[in-house]
């Protein structure tokens, strides 16, 4: 199912006397199925670009016919989405010869999604725990016309919670996971953990940000921008 248009830009908007943060009415398209990263994602673009357009397909069938009708200056791909694979809509887009600037986010950028990414004509590839600063210079390259593979990039930065404490690095990689939507045996896969090291994890974590379940969880990081 098709989402939605982003906001535009309303009549206030255009009679503002301030200098805007960005006043080019760029056109974005997200595909993702996930809605907390959809929502994470969201808020991070209207930081960065106030007055875009952002539209959400959550199907292979609706990223296919929006980017077979839309000229995008962005189109940010997921590659796990229900119906039609990122990849296999990467092809398709291909043998029609329908141009899109298209680049991949994914949970962790290696060489194979590269390499594939790069034959099939993406711009770029990134990892959905990419940081807001790091997402915006890589946006402004990527507008650019420029290619942006970020293999293997991490996170450096520990967070503290709003009561001062720290967390640790696992702690962060587990938080990441769980805005990705994995479960706990797919988190303790990714990260060589058995199932009893999480829960202790998930106990800290709910602990230090005051909440009680993965959901809250994942929603208080995303407000305070922790991931």
């Amino acid at each position: 199912m098709i989402v939605g248009h982003g906001d535009k830009l309303t009549q206030a908007d255009l009679m503002r006397s301030e200098p805007l943060v960005d006043q080019v009415l760029h056109a974005f398209l997200l595909v993702e199925d996930h809605p907390l990263f959809i929502h994470g994602f969201r808020s991070a673009i209207e930081r960065l670009f106030p007055h875009a357009r952002l539209d959400i397909a959550t199907t292979g069938p609706d990223a296919q016919a929006l980017m077979l009708a839309e000229a995008y200056d962005l189109v940010f791909l997921d590659l796990h989405i229900p119906e039609i694979s990122g990849f296999r809509l990467l092809e398709t887009l291909q043998q029609r010869q329908a141009v899109q600037p298209v680049v991949i986010i994914t949970g962790q950028v290696d060489s194979i999604i590269v390499e594939k990414a790069r034959r099939l004509g993406a711009l770029g590839a990134i990892s959905k725990r990419i940081d807001l600063k790091r997402l915006s210079s890589l946006c402004e390259k990527l507008l650019e016309g420029q290619t942006v593979f970020d293999e293997g990039n991490e996170w450096t930065e520990i967070p503290i919670t709003e009561e001062g404490k720290h967390f640790t690095g696992r702690e962060l990689e587990v938080l990441r996971l769980l805005a990705e939507g994995l479960e706990n045996a797919q988190i303790g896969a990714r990260l060589n953990m058995s199932d009893s090291t999480l829960k202790t994890h998930l106990r800290s974590l709910f602990f230090k940000m005051n909440v009680n379940n993965r959901t809250a969880c994942v929603m208080k990081a995303l407000r305070a921008g922790w991931i």
